[in-house]
């Protein structure tokens, strides 16, 4: 027995599309991926999106912009063992002092270890 029926299409890809991954303001990586019909209509859209990230204190993520393959750069396979200060998001440098191992970076107010003092202030 045959029929007249032809398979539907249940999906299909948007046109263009654009990801970004970014640090919250708690220290967690998350991506956003957003989808349009058009270059234009995407573009529109991530501007919008950058825009609601940086008002609300989200940071871009260091690693995912270093290496310009949005893999993620860092993976732990060097020295610094891809550590992202939580506080300001950026990548932190292993340090080694008297047999201890810690990780720091340097701000305009001093040097940071990844953590809030009480008030919020970092230390």
């Amino acid at each position: 027995m045959t029929t007249d029926l032809k398979p539907e299409v249940l999906f299909t890809e948007s046109p263009a599309s654009w990801n970004t991954r970014y640090i919250t303001p708690d220290g967690f990586a998350c991506q956003i991926t957003l989808r349009g019909e058009n270059g234009k209509d995407l573009l529109d859209k991530a501007g919008i999106a950058l825009a609601y990230l940086a008002d609300h204190n989200f940071l871009p993520d260091p690693g995912y912009r270093k290496n310009g393959t949005g893999n993620g750069g860092n993976h732990g396979n060097s020295a610094n063992d891809g550590k992202l200060c939580p506080v300001h998001g950026c990548e932190m440098k292993r340090r080694e002092k008297d047999g201890s191992t810690f990780y720091s970076h340097k701000t305009d107010s001093g040097w940071c270890y990844g953590k809030q003092k009480n008030g919020g202030n970092h230390v």
